[in-house]
């Protein structure tokens, strides 16, 4: 028998910013984050940043401090120099946690 806790989960939150865009986060998780991807039609110049944003989400740890992450999106930004339009770092960092609440309890 499978243990419940190492079965992967994928979730899709797909989020209206209020004054913004639409924003989908689709996440693979079990006790570690195994995939992260991050679309939608808000705008974020560069663009390569967005490799970056989804792979600093990708190695958190869980569980996760939300504070911690929305600084470490904010200092991915300030590092490209990137401007992020119609969503935000903790809009971002909400959507993971409302993905992760979904994880059964063994």
């Amino acid at each position: 028998m499978t243990d419940p806790k190492s079965q992967s989960i994928t979730r899709l939150i797909t989020r209206k910013i209020p004054g913004g865009k639409l924003v989908q986060m689709e996440i693979t998780f079990s006790d570690h984050i195994e995939n992260v991807k991050l679309m939608g039609d808000f705008f974020l110049h560069p663009e390569e940043t967005l490799e970056d944003l989804v792979n600093a989400i990708r190695i958190t740890s869980l569980p996760f401090d939300p504070f911690f992450l929305t600084a470490c999106l904010d200092q991915i930004l300030i590092d490209h120099e990137a401007q992020l339009i119609g969503a935000s770092t903790e809009e971002i960092t909400s959507m993971l946690e409302e993905a992760l609440s979904c994880k059964p309890t063994a």
